[in-house]
């Protein structure tokens, strides 16, 4: 009885595993007096107890349901865990693609900077960002010159009208070059009858351009300059002049 009581009434059929309520199903009668009972009187009690209409089912898991339901568990995480890890995986493949898609992109753009660079340092757009590459790497920038496409348009010599002792040489320049070019140099040579040098004078871009010019600047093509030049006067031996660029 205590055992009966302990599972609230639900005993379990050794043959076919069904649960019931025996509390349902149990006598008033003490044990004792079960043996005076008439048989049909008997089964008149055992008639009119009530059959429950529905019954409440447990079910039970056995050990080997337990384990495999846990290792079903197991399996379902495992593969969640490598399917993770594929993303994952694949996520830092497609990262370390891309950055060396951006390493490949930049070393070419650096070898045609540094291939490149005298050419590109003639462009008025490139010309920038080509200085300040090599301005960072130290590499040196080699303009192309060519004097011969540098022409004087009208040139004069005459004196200093407030030094009588000076001579004032007055000129024009341009650039014929497709292409911009430095500053040259400017030889101003003076000669007597003879054809024979009496004075001569080399003159910068910084004395020539004064106030105009800058470091690193270069003489734009097809555009044309004025400058002005203070000579000491050589004396009467000087008959004519020659310009010289250099």
């Amino acid at each position: 009885m205590k055992e009966l009581t302990a599972a609230q009434g639900l005993l379990r059929c050794g043959e076919c595993g069904s649960t019931f309520d025996a509390m349902k199903s149990l006598s008033t009668t003490l044990p004792e007096d079960r043996k005076f009972i008439k048989k049909s009187e008997l089964k008149k009690e055992v008639k009119e107890t009530p059959i429950p209409t529905s019954k409440k089912r447990k079910i039970y898991l056995s050990s080997s349901d337990h384990i495999a339901t846990k290792a079903s568990t197991t399996k379902q995480n495992r593969n969640q865990v490598h399917q993770l890890r594929n993303i994952q995986k694949r996520a830092r493949s497609s990262r370390l693609l891309i950055i060396a898609l951006i390493s490949l992109s930049l070393l070419l753009l650096i070898q045609i900077l540094y291939k490149q660079k005298d050419w590109l340092a003639e462009q008025p757009i490139t010309a920038g960002v080509t200085r300040a590459f090599c301005k960072i790497t130290g590499c040196k920038i080699e303009v192309r010159r060519d004097i011969s496409k540098i022409e004087m348009l009208n040139r004069n010599i005459y004196s200093h009208p407030n030094n009588p002792n000076s001579l004032v040489v007055s000129a024009s320049l341009e650039n014929k070059a497709s292409f911009d070019q430095p500053f040259p140099l400017i030889e101003i040579s003076l000669l007597n009858s003879k054809s024979e040098i009496v004075a001569l004078r080399r003159f910068t871009p910084k004395e020539y351009l004064q106030n105009k010019y800058k470091k690193g600047m270069l003489m734009t093509s097809n555009k044309s300059i004025e400058l002005k030049l203070h000579i000491a006067d050589p004396g009467k031996d000087a008959v004519r002049f020659q310009f010289k660029f250099l």
